[in-house]
């Protein structure tokens, strides 16, 4: 099993190097962020470079965890869409190595761009003559954690429905507009709106809310950090915390999508 494992996994890897989608976003995404990161390059001032160097590592990171919730799309839907897999499930390859395959080549691609950053934000810091502070890390660790879900969850996306329906499924029902949408339910029950039809709607959203994956489970408690990328002592538990919900999350999409790939007809 662990040599087809591999196998797979190589595999994997070898078809992201050649898809042209993901090479284009990556380029697309490379370009925007070196325009609109080229005047800092003519400022001096240490606080204006500090900022840009916050808001570029912020950047790169949002578009981190958009290119691995890609790849976990990307790696699934590609192969239901032209229908291989019924071939790949015959060398033998059982359907649950595939997708684990699947899930570890993103995982790993997602890692190493993330260390690719990580270093770049670090060069900056000495370009800049900035001191190298724990945030970066953190940063990174906490975006490298929640990757882990987000592959997981859009992969279980593919496997049920035609990839633009996972994307706008992923971008609509997601746990922070259900949260949003409780605080304003709740703040307009206590101005005074009490009415059943509120409060039913109030609760809905609650359960909503608790029911969707969570990209940052701690994203309250850590938004601080993302702006001053200073770390506490003991705010470095956060992700290891997030470690936990991540892989649980990914267990629970995992198992999901095995169920319904297996259940698909054309495989």
């Amino acid at each position: 099993m662990a040599e087809l494992l591999r196998a797979n996994v190589l595999a994997n890897f070898a078809y992201f190097r050649r898809s042209r989608l993901l090479i284009a976003f990556a380029l697309v995404f490379l370009l925007l962020t070196g325009l609109t990161s080229l005047p800092t390059f003519f400022i001096n001032s240490s606080v204006q470079n500090f900022n840009s160097l916050q808001e570029i590592y912020s950047t790169m990171n949002v578009f981190l965890l958009l290119f691995a919730a890609g790849l976990g799309l990307f790696v699934v839907s590609s192969h239901l869409r032209n229908r291989s897999l019924k071939m790949v499930f015959t060398k033998p390859c059982s359907p649950a190595v595939w997708l684990l395959s699947a899930f570890i080549s993103a995982v790993v691609v997602t890692l190493l761009l993330n260390l690719v950053v990580l270093a770049s934000a670090v060069v900056l810091s000495f370009v800049w003559h900035l001191p190298v502070r724990a945030g970066l890390l953190f940063i990174s660790v906490d975006t490298f954690v929640a990757s882990v879900g987000l592959i997981a969850y859009l992969m279980l996306l593919a496997t049920l429905a035609h990839p633009a329906i996972a994307v706008t499924f992923a971008l609509i029902f997601n746990a922070d507009l259900f949260y949003d949408a409780q605080m304003w339910a709740q703040s307009v029950i206590r101005s005074g709106n009490s009415s059943p039809a509120l409060r039913l709607l109030a609760r809905l959203f609650h359960y909503l809310y608790l029911a969707l994956p969570m990209v940052h489970a701690f994203g309250k408690k850590t938004e601080n950090i993302y702006s001053s990328l200073r770390v506490l002592h003991g705010e470095w538990r956060y992700p290891l915390l997030s470690l936990g919900y991540a892989l649980a999350l990914a267990a629970f999409c995992y198992f999901l999508a095995l169920f319904a790939l297996q259940r698909k007809k054309h495989i």
